[in-house]
């Protein structure tokens, strides 16, 4: 556990400190240009026009400043309520126009028949889909909560921005070395959960394999062995008609072959005497040839053929395992013996998955080893950081009135690794002595979580583009609501910042100033934003110091803006005699 000094400190002490220059230039571009209200509460139509720097929303208590923030809530996940519709109207809709940014449109649609909707860009979305991604350019602090401070890991995030230079290296490296941890494990549970159904699989491809090598089977084998049976089952007839062929060619008595040769003597006998015989002799001859040779042909079967028993048991028994492995696996022995080599190439692969968990399993193991001593220098460096998160932002409390605060910076380490380290980071505080600290989103009042947050923005920096803030300036006032005013200014350098305040010594410092306003229209009372000019701001400026508009409220009230606007800057833009603070840097 790292904790943060206690209690206040001196205002001499930001004062006489060196504080580094921050990064400059904006975090982002991106800047909520628009935000659009329709139905909402108890406005009827509006289009708040906002500027890239520091604006500040003004006036009477109850006038529905804080209305403007609400609707902004919804975009970031306030939850949706029907009474948020204005009396009268069956639906509201809350719309925020950006420039410079992912999308260009996030809108809630509320209805009273409980159906709303979500919208990016004119797509319908999610409800958790919008807030994801609109939580990635706005942040709200104020009387309903930091929406920024609930989100998980929020404060880890901010105290990381504390880290050194070689820390968020390191913590970078943890990431990538994370990632590709899960990826193996996750490969690794996959293969260990099919492990039986592989050990099945590889059984059963041996046996397949191992049943069609020990056939010794060749292709075409099947035919020869059909016409082989077809033979042997027919052997008697075979031989029967074989030897009366035989016998009618060259062996009875008349037989063919000598009949031919008769013949064959006669005609040529009468071709000698005349010539058209001629042909018909060279005919003859070569049928009484051709004659003589079947008959040769056919002694020579008869005598080499066997009709063997054993031998058609002996072929009808292969053909009976052939036809058994071609119902297993193909039409054919040619298809029998693919279906083998695929069996095979499947074996292989399926035994190399073995030596790839085996590889897995040593790079699970090696990963494990470096994320364990990623995650102690992280858990040190995060220490380191708490102290100097807590020694940086208590000057800026007292800053801001709460020179008796106390804030911790909480590190709960656990056993098992996550994304980002093993580090839990809670932030505590108490604005009072006498209490321990709790956790801050559970002690601070609205105007304190803001101003805390504040001035951890100031100090950690933040990523975010918008950050809004309500109820800042509560219960302070004089010295403290003019360092508010500053750093606020301070912040706007690199983020848009959008403010509810009653202070005149906080809008002093404002870019843009807007009144909002209660009127009665048609009976019905509706709110309405105006942007001040220069003599409409000393006006709104002068209420705000007196109550009334009078000559000596107008006459503070310039002195107001030229102090604010003549203020010495420090490093940072913030008036010298605040200091400094380091904002989003990387250390050394």
């Amino acid at each position: 556990m790292g904790a943060a000094p206690a209690g206040g400190a001196a205002i001499s002490a930001a004062a006489d400190r060196r504080w580094p220059a921050p990064t400059p230039g904006p975090i982002l571009d991106a800047v909520l240009r628009t935000l659009e209200l329709r139905d909402f509460a108890i406005v009827d139509a509006l289009a708040l026009e906002l500027e890239p720097g520091f604006n500040a929303l003004t006036g009477e208590t109850g006038a529905g400043k804080s209305i403007l923030i609400d609707a902004l809530s919804l975009l970031t996940g306030g939850r949706a309520d029907s009474t948020l519709i204005r009396a009268g109207r069956d639906a509201a809709l809350v719309q925020g126009l950006f420039e410079d940014a992912p999308f260009e449109s996030a809108s809630r649609r509320l209805s009273r028949n409980g159906r709303h909707n979500a919208r990016i860009d004119g797509e319908v979305v999610t409800v958790s889909e919008l807030v994801e991604r609109s939580a990635e350019l706005v942040a709200i602090f104020g009387q309903h909560g930091a929406t920024e401070l609930m989100r998980p890991g929020a404060q880890r995030r901010q105290l990381d921005r504390m880290l050194s230079a070689d820390a968020a290296d390191e913590l970078q490296r943890y990431h990538q070395a994370f990632r590709r941890y899960r990826e193996v494990t996750a490969a690794l549970s996959e293969l260990r959960e099919a492990a039986r159904d592989r050990a099945r699989r590889l059984d059963m491809l041996a046996f397949q394999i191992g049943e069609i090598e020990a056939a010794e089977l060749t292709p075409g084998e099947e035919t020869r062995l059909e016409a082989e049976v077809e033979r042997l089952r027919h052997a008697e007839r075979i031989a029967l008609s074989a030897s009366h062929a035989f016998s009618a060619l060259a062996d009875a008595e008349p037989n063919a072959v000598e009949r031919a040769a008769e013949g064959l003597r006669e005609l040529r006998t009468a071709a000698r005497h005349d010539a058209r015989l001629e042909a018909l002799v060279t005919d003859l001859e070569q049928a009484a040839t051709a004659l003589q040779a079947v008959a040769d042909e056919v002694g020579s079967f008869l005598s080499d053929f066997q009709a063997d028993p054993a031998r058609l048991d002996v072929a009808q028994g292969r053909l009976a395992a052939i036809e058994t492995l071609r119902r297993k696996y193909g039409a054919s022995v040619a298809d029998v013996l693919d279906f083998r080599d695929g069996a095979s190439r499947e074996r292989e692969r399926l035994e190399h998955v073995e030596a790839d968990t085996r590889a897995l399993e040593q790079e699970a193991a090696h990963l494990r080893e470096q994320l364990e001593a990623s995650a102690g220098t992280l858990t040190a460096a995060r220490q380191r950081a708490a102290d100097e998160l807590g020694s940086e932002l208590l000057p800026l409390l007292a800053e801001l009135g709460m020179d008796r605060a106390r804030f911790e910076v909480e590190l709960e380490t656990t056993e098992e690794l996550g994304p980002h380290g093993r580090d839990g980071v809670r932030f505590r505080f108490v604005a009072h002595p006498g209490e321990p600290p709790a956790p801050l989103s559970d002690v601070a009042s609205g105007g304190e979580l803001s101003r805390v947050m504040l001035a951890l923005n100031l100090v950690t920096g933040n990523e975010l583009p918008v950050l809004a803030f309500d109820e800042i300036d509560a219960g302070i006032g004089g010295r403290t609501a003019r360092a508010v005013g500053a750093l606020l200014k301070r912040l706007s350098e690199r983020h848009q910042v959008l403010v509810v305040t009653h202070l005149p010594q906080v809008a002093a410092f404002a870019d843009a100033q807007y009144a909002v306003t209660k009127e009665e229209l048609g009976g019905r009372t509706v709110t309405r934003v105006a942007r001040l000019d220069r003599p409409s701001r000393l006006e709104e400026l002068a209420r705000m110091l007196s109550g009334r508009v009078t000559e000596a409220s107008l006459h503070h009230a310039e002195e107001l803006l030229e102090q604010a606007d003549a203020a010495p800057q420090g490093p940072a833009g913030v008036p010298a005699e605040l200091g400094g603070t380091r904002s989003g840097r990387k250390r050394s």
